[in-house]
């Protein structure tokens, strides 16, 4: 089939599909949709994104030390924790991450402030807004 394609003159392309924003509700947490939508929209360099879209098999977020997935895992963050970026620190989708913390569990309940701190890098396809 792709060589008939080819020979009529048309191009396959296969590209991944883009990520689908979680919109979803945990316990006392209401996911919005990707953060990266509303960043271009608030005049603050710092941002707080929830870590959402980790329902797979792994369920962590990993931060890294560079912008790529195959550098070295920093800290692996569950789903509900919150990542403060710098949305002027970009590498495609990739975004600087200036620390992290804990306020409710993964299943949306209150919980005391827990600091995650780590700076590194984020993919912004596991990166929400949030209502709490």
């Amino acid at each position: 089939m792709r060589g008939r394609l080819a020979a009529l003159g048309f191009a396959l392309c296969v590209s991944p599909a883009p990520a689908l924003a979680e919109e979803a509700v945990y316990g006392e947490v209401d996911l919005t949709g990707l953060a990266r939508v509303s960043w271009p929209l608030n005049a603050f360099a710092e941002q707080n994104a929830m870590v959402c879209n980790v329902n797979g098999p792994d369920g962590y977020l990993a931060i890294r030390a560079a912008p790529d997935a195959g550098a070295e895992a920093l800290r692996k963050l569950n789903r509900l924790a919150i990542v403060v970026v710098d949305v002027t620190a970009r590498d495609g989708h990739w975004i600087r991450v200036v620390d992290a913390y804990r306020e409710v569990t993964p299943d949306g309940v209150a919980r005391p402030l827990k600091m995650l701190s780590v700076q590194g890098w984020a993919h912004d396809d596991y990166l929400c807004d949030y209502i709490h």
